[in-house]
């Protein structure tokens, strides 16, 4: 079977050949967000964008921590030039 029939194939699997989430271990700075009430969309999860909002929050924080970006007294700013998402399970209030 070719390569791209197998992936026909398994694309009918739930789950096959799906990317696996890394170890929490795997990351050396972790920061705890408290999830809003706000932050959820009609369907009583944490809304997709919202992620993204998190990622900000987790960058800044990190950042500010290692003396590498002052708002108040320095011009430098820092910017994530790119971000990917991966979903694996649904997050929700509280």
């Amino acid at each position: 079977m070719s390569a791209s029939a197998q992936e026909q194939k398994d694309s009918g699997n739930k789950g096959a050949g799906r990317e696996q989430p890394a170890l929490i271990s795997a990351f050396p700075h972790l920061l705890t967000i408290t999830t809003r009430w706000a932050d959820m969309d009609v369907y009583g999860h944490v809304n997709n964008v919202v992620f993204y909002s998190y990622f900000d929050t987790v960058v800044n924080e990190y950042l500010i921590s290692k003396g590498a970006l002052d708002f108040e007294n320095s011009p430098v700013i820092g910017l994530v030039v790119e971000t990917r998402c991966a979903y694996f399970a649904s997050l929700s209030y509280p």
